[in-house]
Order: C-alpha cells, then sequence, then structure tokens
C-alpha cells in the first residue's frame, strides 16, 4: 500500500525468502508497480508486454471489471502475439457474463476460439460461471467437454482426470464418465508413483463407484488403498463409510 492505502502491487502465494525479499525490494522502489507502470504506459502505448502486466496486476488487486480498460486497449493493438490477443478477447467475454449473468460470451469464445494455450482458461472461467450459478448440469457438462478438449490435444493428465471425477460426485452426475477418466488416470500413472498420491486417485476411484451403487467394488478399492497407505485412518473411514450402505 502507498502512503494513502492503495494498493500498488501483490505478491500472490509462497515465495521463498531470498526471491521474496528481491520483490519487496523492487516494489519499495516503486518498480514496475501499477503506478510505474500506468507512468510507463502513457509514455508507450502501444506496448504489448506493458499493458498485459498491468491488465493482471489491476485485475488481482481490483477485479476483472477495473481492468478491462487495459485489456480492451490490449486487445485493440495490431501484430500482438495471437495468445495474447486472444486471452484479451477471453477476458472481454468474461467481463459481458458477469455483467449481463448470461454465459453466452463464453460460451461463444468456446465454440470459435482455436487457440489451444488459451481454452483450458475459457473453460475453467465458463465453469466457474455455472458454479457460481448452481447450475450443476452446465457444470458437469461443461468440465466433461473441458477434458474431452485435453485428451484431443494430448494434455490430459492424473491430476486433471481425478479432479473432474471427484467433483462429479460431489455433483452426482456423469459418473459413468467420471469412472472411466478416473481410471485412465489411475492407469496413467508411472509405476514408481509415490504410495500416497496414489491412494488419493483410487479414493476417488473408489467414491465414485460407491455413487454408483457398486458397493463391493468400491470396498476392494479401499483395501487397495489401505495397504499403500495403512496409517491413514481416512481410507478406514472411507471404508467404513461404504460398508455401511452395502
Amino acid at each position: 500500500m502507498d502512503e494513502e492505502g492503495n494498493e500498488v502491487d501483490r505478491i500472490v502465494g509462497y515465495m521463498p525468502p531470498k526471491e521474496y525479499l528481491a520483490e519487496m525490494t523492487r516494489i519499495r522502489n516503486g518498480i514496475n508497480t501499477i503506478p510505474d507502470l500506468v507512468k510507463q504506459l502513457q509514455n508507450d502505448p502501444d506496448n504489448a508486454d506493458l499493458l498485459m502486466n498491468l491488465a493482471g496486476k489491476v485485475e488481482s488487486s481490483s477485479g476483472l471489471k477495473a481492468a478491462m480498460t487495459y485489456w480492451e486497449m490490449l486487445f485493440g493493438l495490431d501484430g500482438i502475439d495471437a495468445t495474447v490477443h486472444s486471452t484479451a478477447s477471453l477476458k472481454m467475454a468474461l467481463y459481458h457474463a458477469k455483467e449481463n449473468s448470461d454465459p453466452e460470451t463464453l460460451v461463444s469464445f468456446i465454440n470459435n476460439e482455436t487457440n489451444t494455450e488459451v481454452l483450458p482458461k475459457a473453460y475453467d472461467a465458463l465453469r466457474n460461471f455455472y458454479r457460481g450459478a448452481q447450475d450443476k448440469e452446465a457444470e458437469a457438462e461443461t468440465y466433461r467437454r473441458y477434458v474431452d478438449f485435453m485428451s484431443g490435444v494430448q494434455k490430459e493428465s492424473p491430476g486433471l482426470l481425478n479432479g473432474y471425477a471427484w467433483r462429479m460426485t460431489q455433483l452426482e452426475l456423469n459418473l459413468e464418465n467420471a469412472l472411466e477418466r478416473v481410471t485412465q488416470g489411475i492407469a496413467m500413472l508411472p509405476e514408481d508413483e509415490d504410495a500416497k498420491e496414489k491412494a488419493q486417485i483410487m479414493d476417488t476411484k473408489g467414491e465414485v463407484l460407491w455413487k454408483l451403487g457398486r458397493i463391493d467394488e468400491a470396498v476392494a478399492v479401499m483395501d487397495e488403498c489401505i495397504t499403500l497407505q495403512p496409517e491413514d485412518e481416512y481410507y478406514q473411514e472411507q471404508k467404513a463409510k461404504f460398508q455401511t450402505t452395502s
């Protein structure tokens, strides 16, 4: 904050001491803070890197609406990197979706965008929109489409598939597809995968099976988790939960 209580910069998440000290020194010296970037922009209004940095900082500190001036300026620049242009376009679509309480601009963006670097962020934005609107069916369908997209560009991972399957257990939707995906995620784990990590994704499979009413299979998966993590009481509790409904 400056002396008047205005935010000038923000550090998000953990940072090791050496890097943190360097960042604090930068901010104390007023280098590439929000006021400094605004001043730089006055002298170089067509600098895409500068606009990108400033838009991100303002959005982080004050929200998307406050940053729209800079995202719109970035979108209007000629000859900028395609990913940067698509990112600015996504921000505009998200802003209008939020302002109008209507996801149509995000849906349209996803249906028409081809940049595979930006589309995952668009799917996340649309999922979060539906989640905030408590539209479970639309959220589940968007999440499924997102996972299909990531598979199509060969960027699926055990973590992605596990996260999708677990969310489906919470929504109690797409459970057959969730089972297929989490099983795929387990198969992708390397043979030397840490036992704790493997048990966590197998636990999701057990939860899906339980939601599907396949109790014996769910209990069998928990037995595998207990073998992997015998000291973790959570898996014992999961097994007991499953057995009470058998």
